[in-house]
């Protein structure tokens, strides 16, 4: 394995050296006397990019063919060894402090998705780390070879030279030279080399031109116009549109102000200052574009976050089992936001589990050694020679519950504040359905409990009921035509109420558990209403209302659950006559094809608009239950039964003059038209 790797760095410095020395021909172009350096190094960029995207340990390999490269080439051109020796350690010195402080504040891969990234390479990746080539091969210029110009100015000449080589070199090579393997789109190909060809006609356009306009303001904001087609570029491609653009529009303006055209070749300078204005105008051209493709880089990867956190919220939000959510969470983000994300939560004596992973491996488990557990208060960020990490808690109510990590390899990009931040905001989401579940979790426990106590309860109240009930039917048959009897009839009522109430807490039970079953048989709907009005007459008559049926001449058969559907049609009938106010209660049955429909009217109090809804929820009322008693059960009752039919159940409020409650069953079909009744369906 040693000598497979060792080999790979060798094959990689043989590649470097062959293009070092290749781009080193191509500066040499740009060497204009009494000058010994050339104004544009362009092995700088390149031996940059190589070290930026090559592991550390290929570096002392890289390192050693950047000097072997650059001190060969200045002996072989007759020079003195000292001059080269000191050329070559500048070289070196220069890729090594650039790539160095790069990856220390850049972190181990740079892809100009960032601005910061933009501007490490012009502060740390140009500007610093082309003092100490400059210095050395300004010494070697004035003291080696004895150059006429001052110290100074070659200093500046060659650091300018090194600045401009990296600017033009580094961001083309780091964009086109991938962290990470991955497909390429054809159309954005396409799109690209369509932008390139639009690019170098605009380019063509505005450098090539004899003819200069007389206008010094016309010829100083000529090269302006280059800009829009490189921004657009990177706009549409990133990074890399941005880089390929510039790179095409330099070549062409660099060469045809060598040949004194365009706007930079008709300035009244020599030709060394011409080159040199066209390519820092290139650079900065180079730049600005670079920035706005790191800017929107930034602004789709806050928008992708944001997306990630929609999906996390909506995926924690779909169950309450964490044992799903969780592993769907750790999905979502990876590979687009981490090569490795983890959960664990804390258990009994502080012990740690993880319950759902995607994408995290060995590596990812080694890097975390030191780091975790415990788990930490706050948010930290840590890195090993592997990669980068955040660990964020998972805190609830001020107690950890657990902690969520993501990580990054050598081959991804490194962890940063906005990986911090999206990691505090999912471990919160996540400590949250965490708590809600348990919540629910205790809900569901209580009501169960509730639940069994209802149905025990309701069993036991049913059996002295009955006893009381046949004890007071018992006595009123006895006394019948004494004063007696009133009284005991009225007793006789009271209890029957009270068992209804009964019937209705343990029917709750029952649907509210799932445990109800219907017994279905052959019912004639239209007999049944009229069975279950005229029980009624006596109720409603005491109150003053009078009950009126109105009703199909033919049967209505069906297969229904005849007590159920009993009750359904009691319910709404007490609902009316107790909130009728002494009023007429209408009773209507049709059948429309297969649906039997029952309307049951009243001109009472009415129902609030607001309450339309909820009146058919449990222990829902639309009154105060100090105006009107009840439990709010029955019309929860009445939808529940009709809709396991098969049925529906709705409200029709009469602009406060009573309500119509219009319900619909499902029966056997007649002749496909409608039975239609004297009066108007009001459910229509």
């Amino acid at each position: 394995m040693a000598l497979s790797l060792g080999r790979a760095a060798w094959e990689r410095a043989v590649l470097l050296a062959v293009a070092f020395e290749a781009l080193k021909v191509v500066s040499a172009r740009f060497v204009f006397p009494p000058m010994s350096s050339a104004i544009l190094w362009l092995p700088a960029g390149l031996s940059l990019a190589f070290l930026l995207r090559s592991p550390t340990w290929m570096w002392p390999a890289l390192l050693l063919a950047i000097f072997a490269a650059e001190l060969g080439s200045v002996l072989a051109e007759g020079l003195p060894w000292g001059v080269g020796a000191a050329w070559a350690v500048g070289n070196v010195l220069r890729t090594l402090v650039g790539a160095a402080s790069m990856r220390r504040w850049l972190g181990p891969v740079v892809r100009f998705h960032r601005v910061r990234d933009v501007l490490g390479l012009l502060v740390l990746g140009a500007g610093v780390a082309a003092l100490p080539s400059a210095t050395l091969g300004a010494l070697g210029a004035k003291w080696g070879l004895g150059s006429a110009a001052s110290f100074a100015h070659e200093w500046e000449v060659w650091w300018l030279s090194d600045v401009l080589g990296t600017v033009l070199v580094a961001p083309l090579m780091l964009t086109w030279w991938p962290a990470h393997r991955g497909a390429a789109r054809p159309w954005r190909l396409v799109e690209l080399w369509g932008l390139l060809a639009a690019v170098a006609l605009v380019g063509f356009v505005i450098f090539r031109s004899d003819d200069v306009p007389d206008s010094p303001a016309i010829t100083t904001t000529l090269p302006y116009a280059a800009f829009p087609l490189v921004i657009v570029a990177a706009l549409r491609l990133g990074g890399r549109g941005a880089t390929s653009a510039s790179a095409v529009m330099s070549a062409i303006a660099v060469a045809f102000t060598r040949l004194g055209q365009g706007p930079f070749g008709a300035l009244p300078v020599p030709v060394a200052s011409r080159v040199m204005s066209t390519q820092v105008f290139m650079a900065a051209l180079g730049l600005s574009a670079l920035t706005v493709a790191a800017v929107v880089a930034e602004r789709r990867r806050a928008e992708a976050a944001q997306r990630v956190l929609a999906r996390a919220g909506a995926v924690l939000a779909r169950s309450s089992d964490w044992s799903v959510t969780l592993p769907q969470v750790t999905r979502l983000l990876v590979p687009e936001f981490a090569t490795g994300a983890a959960i664990w939560l804390s258990g009994e004596g502080g012990l740690v589990e993880r319950v759902a992973a995607s994408g995290w491996t060995q590596a990812s488990e080694w890097g975390l050694r030191g780091q975790f557990p415990p788990v930490p208060p706050e948010t930290r960020a840590w890195s090993w020679p592997g990669g980068s990490g955040v660990l964020a808690p998972m805190r609830v109510r001020g107690r950890v519950v657990g902690a969520l990590a993501l990580t990054m390899t050598q081959e991804g990009r490194d962890t940063g504040l906005r990986d911090e931040v999206l990691a505090e905001d999912l471990a919160r989401r996540c400590a949250l359905a965490l708590e809600n579940a348990r919540l629910l979790g205790e809900a569901r426990e209580a009501v169960a409990v509730r639940e069994d106590f209802i149905a025990v309860a309701a069993h036991e109240l049913r059996t002295p009921l009955a006893t009381l009930t046949l004890r007071v039917q018992g006595l009123l048959a006895q006394s019948r035509g004494t004063e007696l009897a009133g009284k005991l009839d009225a007793i006789l009522r009271q209890v029957r109420r009270l068992t209804r109430l009964v019937e209705n807490v343990l029917d709750v039970s029952f649907f509210t558990s799932g445990d109800l079953a219907l017994r279905r048989e052959r019912v004639d709907l239209a007999e049944l209403v009229e069975e279950v009005v005229s029980r009624h007459l006596s109720e409603a008559a005491r109150v003053g209302t009078s009950l009126e049926l109105k009703r199909t001449s033919h049967p209505v058969p069906g297969w229904l659950d005849r007590r159920r559907v009993e009750q359904a049609l009691s319910n709404l009938l007490v609902n009316a006559i107790k909130f009728g106010a002494g009023s007429a209660v209408d009773v209507a049955l049709w059948q429309v094809g297969d649906r039997a429909r029952l309307t049951v009217r009243d001109r009472g109090i009415g129902v609030p608009p607001e309450a339309v809804e909820r009146i058919f929820a449990p222990f829902e009322r639309a009154v105060s239950v100090h105006e009107y008693g009840g439990l709010g059960l029955g019309l929860y009752l009445v939808r529940r039964i009709v809709e396991a039919h098969g049925g529906s159940v709705r409200l029709i409020d009469e602009d406060g003059v009573g309500a119509t409650f219009v319900l619909e069953l499902p029966v056997e079909p007649r002749l496909r038209r409608m039975e239609a009744l004297p009066s108007a369906d009001p459910g229509a």
